[in-house]
Order: C-alpha cells, then structure tokens, then sequence
C-alpha cells in the first residue's frame, strides 16, 4: 500500500474525471506539463518542493516520536513573522542578516511547538488538541498583529519590506527558485543521519516506538517530547523563513495556502523518512503547481489535486493502521489496550 497508494488515489481520480466527463489522460498531461516542461514550470514546482520539506520533515519528525502535531501550519506561519521582523528591523550584512532570520524563525517555530510539547510532556495534554488550537491563534494572532502594530503597508494587511541584505536572491535568472531549495534537501539528509546515527535520534525513535520500554531504558520521555516538538516547529518556522525571504520579501496574512496541512500527507506518504519526504514533497509540488495548468489546458478543475491528496492520505493513514495492528497482534495484544504506545508512522 505504501508503494501504489500514489498510483491508486491517481487511478482513483482518473475515475473521478471520467464521471465528470473528462479526458484523464489530457488531464495529467497538462498537469505535468504546467509542473515539469519549461524552466519557469519546473523551477516554480522546485520552489513549492521547498516549502514541503521543511513542513514536511516537521511533521516526519514528531510522528517518529509518536506525535501528533498537526501545528505545523501555526508553527510556519510565527516563524515566518519572526523572520519578517528580524528582516525588517534588523540591517547588517548579508551573510550575517541570512543566517539571523533564519534563526529568528527557527525560534518562533520552535517556541510554537515548544508549548504543545510541554502540555502534552507535563499535563499529558493532547497534541494533536493543542496544535489544531495554536494553529487558529497563530492565524489570528498574526492577523492582528499585521493589520495593526505591525502593519507596514497601507494597502493591505503585511509587514514592510525586508532589508535586501536578508533576500535570497534567485539562482536562476527569471524564476523565482532561490539557494533555499538546496539547503532544504540538506536539511533533510542532515534530519535523516541525525535519526539514524546520533543518541538523541535513537531516543527520538525509542519513545516514538514505546514509551514504557524507554522509561525501562532510564529515558527522559517528557524531555524527549518537549524537544522533538520544538525540533518540529523549528522546521516548520524555517519553511515559512523561506516564503518571507526568497519569495514575498515580507510577511502577508495569506503567505500560506494550507503548507501546514498539506504536510501532513507529505509525511504519511514518506512514511516518516526524512530522504522519503524529499520525494514525497516533489510529487506534491507537481500536483499543486500543476492544478491551474490542468484546469486551463484540459478544462478539469484543479480541486481535483485535493481529492488527490486526500485519497493519498486515505491509503497511507490504512497502512499505518494496518502495520499498527499487524505489531500489536505480533505483541499478543490488541490496539488500544492498556500499557501499549501507538507505533509512529514509518518507524517500524
């Protein structure tokens, strides 16, 4: 299922386009032609490759752990304000101003997740209660904070203009793809060794796989929580770094069209593996740079991409459930009973 759930929810919504008297094949060839066949298609499909790692990776991760955190949405949207005014605000030279925004919305992220990360590790609060919940005051919040404090522009609700010295500057000319693609699939790969390779992403994996066995092995379970949900929101906050700086050059109250939820079906297709959200995050940058391409060129609406992705996230989500329940069978136990800690996707 892990492997042809991508090609069944496509068989699935070829079926889709046939009800509604459509051409699938046209469909998906314009599709992939508005994505992938010229530089400006394929250049802007790598930009949206972007921003789908970072949230995707911050998704992966907290599932590795057993987590839930359906904020990054929230978490993307304060790092991408903390970015836009430390950009604003703050002029020194280039190499020093890029790395700083970076860090401002690694922090905001970080500090995002930080706070479902200590209700869920102290008061056992649900995480995936506290981030849908943060997320909603994040939107607000900096909605408030645009529209009025920090509002820099006096025809719509956005910060000013970020120093030129925090832009990232295209590294093709006439697109809008910056360094910010590359350094996103380093991130990744560096996510990946540091799971597979250091302590702290063994103890990461161990809690995500059982919390009583790591309590058995003299681990921290609420410090590992707390920080994988701050790790989380970092990329996430990085992500939306990214949008401020290589693409708006300021915070807008619509810089994200849904990033954060759509990551969520980026990681249960990567199954949780770092080096699997890279590809999973190119197969749905194709689907939403294509979507205005296939409703123009074959005349199929471009929510079809969404019934696309939600049929992905229908496969990958029975998967899951499906090797949850395979694990606790194999345990002598049925799901749910007590003492046994849900299995994160893509850490068996």
């Amino acid at each position: 299922m892990r492997t042809f759930g991508p090609l069944l929810a496509i068989a699935l919504g070829s079926l889709v386009i046939v009800l509604a008297r459509g051409n699938p094949i046209a469909a998906y060839g314009a599709l992939l032609q508005g994505a992938l066949d010229s530089v400006q298609g394929f250049s802007e499909t790598l930009t949206q490759t972007t921003l789908f790692i970072f949230a995707g990776l911050s998704v992966a991760l907290a599932f590795r752990a057993g987590l839930f955190n359906i904020g990054a949405e929230g978490q993307l949207v304060v790092g991408a304000l903390c970015a836009a005014v430390v950009g604003t605000h703050v002029h020194v030279a280039k190499p020093l101003e890029v790395p700083i925004c970076f860090a401002a919305g690694a922090l905001g992220g970080a500090f995002w997740g930080f706070i479902a990360g200590f209700l869920r590790a102290r008061f056992g609060a649900s995480e995936v209660i506290t981030t849908i919940m943060l997320n909603y005051i994040a939107y607000l919040g900096v909605n408030y904070l645009v529209a009025g404090p920090l509002r820099g522009s006096p025809l719509a609700p956005e910060t000013a203009t970020i120093d030129t010295a925090a832009m990232l500057n295209p590294i093709i000319s006439g697109t809008r793809l910056t360094a910010a693609f590359p350094f996103a699939v380093v991130v990744a790969v560096a996510t990946w060794w540091w799971l597979k390779r250091t302590v702290s992403g063994f103890e990461l994996r161990t809690v995500g796989r059982s919390e009583r066995v790591a309590r058995y092995a003299g681990m921290s379970v609420q410090a590992v929580i707390v920080k994988t949900m701050m790790l989380s929101g970092a990329l996430a906050g990085i992500g939306g770094a990214c949008e401020v700086m290589g693409l708006l050059h300021r915070f807008n109250a619509q810089l994200s069209p849904g990033y954060g939820f759509t990551s969520i079906a980026v990681a249960l297709l990567a199954q949780s593996n770092p080096l699997g959200v890279i590809a999973s995050a190119f197969f749905f940058a194709v689907l939403a740079n294509g979507a205005l391409s296939m409703q123009a060129l074959a005349l199929v609406p471009k929510d079809l991409v969404s019934i696309i992705e939600g049929l992905i996230i229908l496969f990958a989500s029975a998967n899951w459930m499906g090797s949850q329940f395979a694990l606790h069978r194999s345990r002598g136990s049925e799901p749910g009973d007590e003492g046994d800690e849900p299995v994160a996707a893509g850490s068996t």
